[in-house]
């Protein structure tokens, strides 16, 4: 290589091109930057004041809109007070009607229509002003009333608001569909911007309600939208730039406020370029979210001024809803971009004097830096023939000076490389020759360990599935020989031939590709054709770039593996055949109590899906939750397996059933407790019939006592009866005899009343013990009353209880037994007097009442015993009708009275209802249906 003789004018014309390129382009860099900078700012800055004026002129629309909504509202108060002051609510008149001429305001669909008169306290309304002009007097506005007519539209019956041929608006109607209309329908007032008519007004309207509360008409003030004329004259003034102008539109993109085209439709106004701006600004405007500004670009023409070139436009908009006004200011760019232009213009010319200055100086400089450099030339151009004993010569310690000395160095440390690299390209030839003797000794070694490895097949096949290594294994497993396959067969000689028509090769490779590795469970085939099941497992070999040159596959025998398998899944389905043929429940739950495994049975018990119970813990099932889990794992824990358990759980319906249970530990082939398990039987049916039962036997005994008891009541009936008839006769004889001036003589009339008590009292115990079977007759349900207070009463005196009798007369008759009945009463009767027969009642009060029951559906009759005793607990009241639940202390009761009454009285057809409040009382009410006609 050589290097072309140095010329003066090259190096310097190339200093000189470095130089300014070095001194120019930060300069320029600068430059570009602060001017973009610069531009940057004053496009914000004046965009921003664009944005300004478009929000002022929205929250000065916003503050109007304010003001006259809240005037719209005060009118409405006023139009409110003084209709109702002649009255209340509207008089509606029937008989009176008035025709009127109904008009759609916004379609012109007419049709006739009546309606019947409306006045206030006798001030007509109905096609009459006198209302609606008083209202506009006091407030200026504009006063309507509405009827409802048929198709729930709202008619104007009386109105000032003046239509477009100059008459009242009266007979034109609002549709159902409007807004308006749809708010006082649906009850709700209305306040806000709405169409009158023939324009738009702000309005207020509030339902007009009839005296069963329905919505019947409405009641309407509102002004003008254009009342805000000052505000448009002021933004008519506004002037932007020299020859802009804020403009508004509406959204179907009439002008309502334009220097000079004021009520024009231009939603199809089009720019130089045939892009309809205006369309494009309102549905930008319609979906920006409220008091946010867009902006919009456009190039145009104004052939007003004589232009025929475009300039570009920019305009900066809001939309302002409550008007439906789309507020716009703008200008052409160039005239807000005035001052930008003007500073870019004072900058370029800066930056043409600084490159002239730059260029006569690097002309001046080039002469004095390029003779040494010269120098520095030639001896490179010998260094690079091979020459590297060459030196460049000093002159100077300036940088042309440095420059040579750091080349001089430079050259010292080539020959010091070279001559290390030689060595190194020797010693690295000495360890290529090591580390191929290292390669056959590892060959050798992983070469003994595949033919150590019997049980398994090991390939290893090329990119294209040729077998390059065949180890003992594989020859013990696929019946060739190493010398018969290697470098001769491919992999598929060992693939059954359906599999290889089925792609079974595309679908490793494809796994291998995505997964990195390939493990498959197949048949293969031996040299004989025997088949036989195997696992084969696939490998890529890469080499060092990770490109793949080949695969290893290694492949087991799993004929005995399968064989044990299906014998495990025999076994398995055998065993849960059986499980799932048991009519006990069984579940397993793993050691965090969550279910495992649970038969048919329990599925059938508890009303579940296997899949819904799967996976949940085991005390969502138990009535007493997690506190059962824990007492059941307690229990195993302590005696490995619990039998006869009794326990509550809860089907899906949440029915409670009663679950006797085995439970047992399980556990795994190493003795650790994996789990527990339970066998279910339900013995819900069994516990019930047990309590009848029992139930039964309670009432026989019971029974036999009141037989008993009977009897014993007959005889002290007859007894107590000889002495009473002897008694009485004597007292008859005196009294019809009397003596003269006889001093006791009205101690023996009262005596005699006693007697007449007494005889009353012992028929009536004679015929209450008679044991006969329950006969049903029509009653009135007061005499058994009666009959129950007659043997209770002094009992009752006796404990300084007082007793309230409530009880109607004329009651519809009921149909029952009269003893029976009886029996209730007294059982009830005698309740409430153990309940207030405590220290700690302090009024002792027995309240009875009869009386017809109005709520049921069908007539009843009901009798109210209310006491003022200790009350009971609300945790005991839904216990009380059970057999031998009693509140009672030992040996006072026994539990069975209230399940005696309310066997007898839900046997009449009847229920028994009890309330209480502990230590504020008790009310017991017994309900019976009325007798109905023609039938007993």
């Amino acid at each position: 290589m050589s290097i072309p003789k140095f010329r003066d004018w090259r190096i310097r014309t190339k200093l000189i091109i470095v130089t300014l390129f070095l001194v120019l382009l930060p300069l320029m860099c600068v430059a570009y930057l602060s001017m973009d900078r610069f531009g940057k700012a004053l496009r914000s800055a004046s965009e921003e004041d664009l944005e300004h004026l478009v929000r002022n002129i929205y929250s000065m629309c916003k503050v109007q809109e304010e003001m006259v909504q809240m005037k719209v509202v005060s009118d409405l108060n006023v139009a409110r007070e003084i209709l109702y002051r002649h009255g209340h609510k509207i008089e509606i008149v029937p008989e009176k009607k008035v025709s009127f001429d109904a008009v759609n305001q916004f379609t012109n669909e007419r049709f006739p229509v009546t309606l019947p008169f409306w006045r206030v306290g006798g001030v007509p309304l109905s096609r009459d002003t006198h209302f609606v002009d008083e209202v506009q007097n006091l407030v200026g506005g504009t006063c309507t009333i509405f009827q409802r007519i048929e198709g729930d539209h709202l008619l104007r019956i009386s109105t000032n608001v003046i239509g477009k041929e100059g008459k009242r608006a009266v007979g034109t109607f609002i549709p159902s569909y409007s807004p308006v209309a749809e708010a006082i329908l649906a009850g709700r007032s209305y306040r806000g911007r709405a169409y009158v008519v023939d324009d738009w007004y702000i309005t207020a309207y509030e339902p007009i309600k009839g005296r069963n509360g329905t919505v019947i008409g409405a009641l309407y003030v509102g002004v003008r939208e254009q009342s805000a004329r000052s505000l448009r004259h002021e933004i008519k003034r506004i002037k932007v730039g020299d020859t802009g102008y804020v403009f508004i539109i509406d959204s179907n993109g009439i002008l309502k406020v334009h220097p000079a085209k004021e009520g024009q439709n231009v939603i199809g106004s089009m720019d130089s370029s045939g892009f309809e701006y205006i369309r494009s600004m309102v549905e930008g405007s319609l979906s920006l979210p409220e008091g946010d500004v867009g902006t919009i670009r456009y190039p145009w023409i104004n052939p007003e001024l004589g232009e025929k070139k475009p300039r570009q436009k920019i305009n900066k908009y809001i939309y302002f809803e409550p008007w439906d006004w789309i507020i716009a200011a703008g200008t052409y760019e160039e005239e807000i971009y005035h001052a930008l232009y003007e500073t870019e213009r004072f900058i370029m010319i800066m930056v043409i004097v600084g490159i002239a200055l730059v260029f006569i100086l690097t002309i001046t400089f080039s002469k004095v830096l390029t003779r040494p450099i010269q120098e520095l030339t030639e001896v490179t151009t010998k260094m690079v023939g091979g020459d590297l004993s060459q030196r460049v010569r000093i002159h100077g310690a300036d940088e042309i000076g440095v420059l040579g000395v750091s080349f001089n160095r430079m050259i010292v440390q080539i020959q010091h490389h070279t001559s290390n690299l030689e060595n190194m390209v020797e010693a690295r030839t000495q360890e290529l020759k090591e580390s191929r003797e290292e390669y056959r000794e590892l060959s050798r070694f992983l070469n003994s360990i595949l033919d150590s490895a019997t049980e398994y097949g090991i390939m290893a096949l090329d990119f294209y599935g040729k077998i390059i290594e065949f180890n003992k294994g594989a020859e013990k497993l696929f019946g060739w020989t190493k010398e018969e396959v290697l470098n001769k067969e491919k992999a598929e000689i060992t693939l059954l031939p359906e599999d290889r028509k089925r792609g079974i090769q595309k679908e490793m490779a494809k796994r291998l590709a995505t997964e990195g590795v390939c493990e498959l469970e197949m048949d293969r085939v031996r040299k004989n054709g025997e088949h036989f099941p195997a696992l084969s497992t696939i490998t890529a070999i890469k080499d060092p770039s990770g490109k793949t040159t080949g695969f290893v596959e290694i492949v087991r025998d799993i004929t005995r593996r399968k064989a044990l398998e299906k014998e495990l899944r025999e076994t398995k389905e055998f065993l849960e055949n059986i499980m799932e043929s048991s009519v006990d429940g069984i579940v397993t739950t793993d050691l965090k109590g969550k279910i495992t495994y649970l038969n048919r049975a329990i599925e059938e018990m508890l009303g579940y899906m296997k899949e819904d119970l799967l996976g949940e813990h085991i005390s969502r099932l138990y009535v007493r939750g997690i506190q059962e889990a824990r007492d059941i794992m307690a229990l195993l824990q302590a005696g490995e397996r619990a039998g006869n358990y009794e326990m509550e759980v809860r089907r899906k319906e949440d029915e409670i059933l009663a679950i006797l249970t085995s439970l047992f530990l399980v556990r795994d082939e190493d003795g650790q407790v994996v789990g527990t398990a339970g066998i279910f039987k339900d013995v819900t049916e069994k516990k019930r019939l047990e309590a009848k039962l029992k139930a039964a036997q309670a009432h026989l005994v019971e029974a036999s006592k009141m037989r008993a008891l009977g009897e014993l009541v007959a005889g002290v009936a007859h007894e107590l009866n000889n002495p009473l008839m002897a008694s009485q006769t004597i007292l008859h004889v005196i009294l019809n005899n009397p003596l003269k001036d006889c001093p006791n003589l009205e101690r023996l009339e009262l005596v005699r009343k006693c007697n007449d008590r007494i005889e009353k009292i012992v028929d009536h115990l004679r015929e209450f013990s008679r044991q006969t079977k329950p006969e049903f007759r029509k009653l009135d349900i007061n005499r058994p009353i009666e009959n129950a207070l007659m043997i209770t009463g002094q009992q009752l005196l006796s404990h300084n209880i007082s007793v309230v009798k409530r009880l109607s007369e004329d009651l519809p008759e009921v149909l029952g037994d009269s003893n029976q009945l009886e029996q209730v009463f007294l059982n009830l009767i005698s309740n409430a007097r153990d309940a207030m027969d405590v220290a700690t009642c302090p009024t002792k009060e027995l309240t009875i009442c009869s009386y017809i029951n109005e709520d049921e559906e069908i007539p009843m009759v009901a009798v109210s015993i209310k006491d003022s005793g200790v009350g009971i607990p609300e945790k005991n009241l839904d216990k009380v009708f059970e057999p031998f639940f009693s509140t009672k202390p030992v040996g006072k009761g026994t539990g069975l009275g209230l399940s005696l009454c309310f066997g007898i009285v839900e046997a009449h057809g009847g229920r028994l209802e009890i309330k209480s409040q502990h230590f504020k009382g008790t009310e017991v009410k017994v309900v019976l249906p009325v007798v109905k006609s023609g039938k007993e």
